[in-house]
């Protein structure tokens, strides 16, 4: 619909939207259309606004004129104010410009008058060091004429008092003249030295190529000298260089041991004193008579300022050489000599008193080695003792020597010697390793299990090692120091190897029925006498260390003889008790490095241990002999169990060490046949043969080896342990075969008779039989090789039908040495599965109650 608002409407509402800033409230006013007809009157209303708003604004200024021009007055007037304000700054910074120039005026005046105050305080300061350095020229000046002179004390003390004042002379190290006379002083402080060292050399005059000492001065004048030195410091140095070479030149040539052309002797004239050419040999008298002289001699020439710090440093360095040089070896090591020793022992304590009396130091050492002879002596007899050992080692092994075992022993008729029932399996118990017992313990077992005859018996000398272990086993416990000493050289190891004779000895001593109820058997009473005896090979090396235990025994036992008469040497008693086990301890410990240049080394050692044992207890049971009947023992007699047990324990260990040593050799060889799986087939057939010919060639090698060293039961036990290992891994291998072809067992079968050859190895000694005629010997391979039977019938089932293996399990004696299950095991990889097969093996299973 058209719009019914007129243009005067909407030109009143657009001048009061301008003017008042307000929005009209009519909707009609709002919507409706702008005409242009409107336009006209619109500026119309425009202009009748302006109008009134001019109007109103005339209307006001007419109204508040007075008060604007009361606020143009002010402004003038504050305009008038800060001229003048500004007019009286720049006065105030004129004048302030004109004080800050006074203030510098006055600041360049002062410096100008301290400058001169510091010119007038220099002027004066370098007239006063001028002075004094004019003072200190002048005393520089003196003391050189005093030098010139030979006033030297004088000198020195000028000289000291010049220091002095040219150290205290202020800015001296900013004055040129100051370094110059500190330059000086330097120079005269050298001079001064040198000329106290020209004194002291032309009063003590020291001739190194001559070994002559030479004091020209009196007393007084040296005194002097000393004075001046010290205060200029180089006494010190100067007796220093004296006590050295005194040492030098006089002490280590007098000291020094007789040569080929005889001893330097001290020969002392008047103010000289030198050493003489080697001459006629001297003791230790006159050693201490002419150390004696020599002290007096210094004495006598030189001043307490130099005797004192001389003697105080020379002193203890005489004594100490002394002691070493001379009396210790002075000390004889033979004990009739030591006896006679009193008078050399009396003239060491004048000589002693000598010191004491100019007091010189070390009198308390020396004194103290008077004391103390005993000490030294047992000292030096453990040195040379233990040293002893070590030559003997170091000499090699020197003479082979067979020796002979001998013992006797009353056996009854019951016992297992001469039965020869069965084998005691727990023989051996008490080694960790059923192959590393000793040769002579396991010759025993081996002849508990044949029963052999007497004399056959007779070879296992080992049996007398019985009755000392059992009186061992009731001994005291070994100390805690021989514990350590075992722990430190490792000899605790094989310890229970020492058990296994004690097992043997319980046989013999403890057969059964010897006694019921406390009544003997009237027929078990028959006893036999038999003796053990056989021939084994040492070294020279036991019978030198035997000579030296001898030699310490001898000695112990005279000292013990003379204990009743308070004799001072008695007090080595004990440590000389100790010795034997100390020389022992020795040769255990460095045995092994010498003994093992030698192929057969370890074999050697084993004897030779075994033999050392024999004459240890041998004295040890002749000194119980002649302890028998006596109410009291000597608590510091030595006792030989432990030392016995632990060579007996390092003679065994050597033993089982080699043992080892060549049972691992065999089994690396034994592993080149690899099972001996296809040994029918090369290359594995030649790996095969080559494996049993090194075997075989081995032993005999080993046996051959061996022969010269130990004793024929020991050899063959030795050798027989070895074989044991190669017919052991034989019959595990061929037993782990599942399959085994014709082919190949009988060339296991050829392998087995190959290694069945050795059977020569153990041939026993040959000996006449009662009619004279010599007997054929029968090898003695089951004896020392456990397995050995096993091994046979291995050989013979490899060779056999079934019908023969089943002979022999039935009637024959392949059930001792066999179980059922290694038979059948056997059985079903040597034959193809058939029905004979199975009615041979049931009939095994059967025959053994399975």
């Amino acid at each position: 619909m058209p719009s019914s608002v007129s243009g005067s409407q909407l030109g009143r509402a657009i001048v009061d939207s301008v003017q008042n800033s307000t929005y009209p409230d009519s909707e009609d006013i709002v919507s409706a259309d702008f005409p242009p007809s409107a336009s006209s009157q619109i500026l119309e209303l425009f202009d009748n606004a302006r109008d009134g708003i001019k109007i109103r604004l005339r209307t006001s200024s007419r109204e508040t004129a007075q008060d604007i021009d009361g606020w143009i007055s002010q402004a003038k007037q504050l305009q008038s104010d800060i001229e003048t304000a500004q007019r009286a700054s720049r006065d105030i910074l004129l004048k302030a410009e004109q004080n800050e120039k006074l203030r510098q005026s006055v600041h360049d005046t002062g410096s100008r008058l301290r400058l001169l105050e510091g010119e007038v305080a220099f002027n004066e300061n370098l007239a006063a060091t001028i002075e004094e350095i004019k003072e200190v020229r002048h005393k520089i000046g003196q003391t050189e004429n005093l030098l010139n002179q030979g006033h030297l004390l004088e000198a020195v003390e000028l000289s000291l008092k010049t220091e002095t004042e040219l150290a205290l002379i202020k800015s001296g190290q900013n004055v040129r003249a100051i370094a110059m006379l500190q330059e000086e002083g330097k120079n005269l402080r050298q001079y001064i030295k040198q000329a106290l060292t020209q004194r002291w050399n032309d009063v003590i005059q020291v001739d190194c190529e001559t070994s002559t000492v030479v004091l020209r001065a009196e007393t007084g004048s040296l005194s002097m000298t000393s004075r001046a030195m010290q205060q200029v410091g180089v006494l010190e140095s100067f007796i220093a260089d004296l006590a050295d070479k005194l040492e030098r030149i006089v002490i280590v040539p007098r000291l020094s041991l007789p040569a080929s052309r005889g001893e330097r002797l001290l020969i002392v004239e008047n103010s000289s004193m030198r050493v003489s050419d080697p001459s006629s040999p001297s003791d230790i008298h006159h050693l201490l008579s002419d150390l004696g002289a020599f002290i007096e001699f210094l004495q006598t020439h030189l001043p307490p300022s130099i005797i004192d710090p001389l003697s105080e440093t020379f002193g203890p360095n005489l004594v100490k050489k002394l002691i070493s040089m001379r009396l210790s070896s002075a000390v004889p090591e033979e004990l009739a000599a030591l006896q006679d020793f009193s008078s050399t022992r009396e003239e060491v304590y004048q000589f002693s008193e000598t010191m004491d009396s100019h007091g010189w130091p070390g009198v308390d050492q020396l004194r103290a080695w008077t004391t103390s002879i005993p000490e030294a002596w047992l000292e030096k007899r453990r040195r040379n003792s233990l040293d002893g050992v070590r030559q003997l080692l170091k000499r090699g092994f020197g003479k082979i020597s067979t020796v002979e075992r001998v013992e006797t022993q009353v056996v009854s008729q019951q016992d297992h010697l001469f039965t020869g029932n069965t084998r005691n399996d727990d023989w051996n118990a008490g080694w960790s390793d059923e192959e590393d017992g000793s040769p002579v313990e396991k010759k025993a077992r081996s002849h508990n299990a044949t029963g052999d005859d007497e004399e056959e018996d007779g070879h296992a000398w080992g049996l007398d090692d019985n009755a000392d272990d059992e009186s061992r086993s009731t001994g005291t416990r070994p100390s805690a120091d021989d514990d350590v000493q075992d722990d430190a050289w490792g000899w605790g190891d094989d310890k229970e190897t020492e058990e296994s004779p004690k097992t043997l000895q319980r046989e013999i001593d403890s057969s059964p029925g010897d006694a019921v109820n406390g009544h003997v058997d009237p027929h078990q009473k028959s006893q036999r006498e038999i003796t053990l005896k056989e021939t084994y090979n040492t070294t020279s090396l036991p019978i030198g260390i035997l000579d030296l235990i001898n030699s310490v025994l001898a000695d112990r036992h005279v000292l013990s003889e003379q204990s009743s008469n308070n004799s001072a040497l008695t007090s080595a008693i004990p440590g000389l008790s100790n010795l034997p086990s100390l020389l022992l301890v020795m040769y255990r410990a460095s045995a092994s490095s010498f003994y093992s240049i030698n192929s057969s080394g370890n074999m050697f050692l084993y004897n030779d241990c075994l033999w050392l044992v024999d004459q240890l207890q041998q004295i040890a049971q002749t000194r119980t002999r002649k302890q028998e009947g006596t109410s009291t023992r000597n608590k510091d007699q030595p006792c030989f169990d432990d030392d016995v047990a632990a060579l007996e324990a390092f003679g065994k260990q050597s033993y089982g060490k080699e043992m080892e040593s060549q049972r691992t050799i065999i089994k690396d060889l034994l592993d080149g046949a690899q099972g001996f799986a296809n040994c029918t087939e090369p290359p594995f057939s030649r790996e095969c043969d080559l494996a049993i010919t090194s075997i075989v060639d081995r032993l005999r090698e080993i046996h051959k080896q061996w022969k010269g060293v130990l004793s024929h039961s020991a050899l063959l036990q030795s050798v027989g342990s070895l074989l044991s290992t190669v017919i052991d891994k034989i019959i595990i291998d061929i037993e782990d075969m599942s399959d085994i072809s014709e082919p190949e067992s009988q060339q296991l079968t050829a392998y087995c008779k190959q290694v069945t050859t050795l059977e020569d190895l153990f041939l026993p000694q040959q000996e006449l039989a009662s009619s004279g005629q010599q007997q054929e010997p029968v090898p003695l391979t089951a004896v020392y090789a456990p397995g050995w039977f096993k091994f046979q019938y291995l050989s013979e089932i490899l060779d056999s039908s079934l019908v023969d293996i089943k002979y022999l399990w039935t009637d024959g004696g392949l059930k001792l040495e066999y179980d059922v299950e290694e038979v059948v095991d056997l059985i079903e990889a040597l034959f193809a599965d058939s029905e004979h097969r199975r009615r041979a093996i049931g009939e095994i299973r059967r025959s053994s109650g399975r």
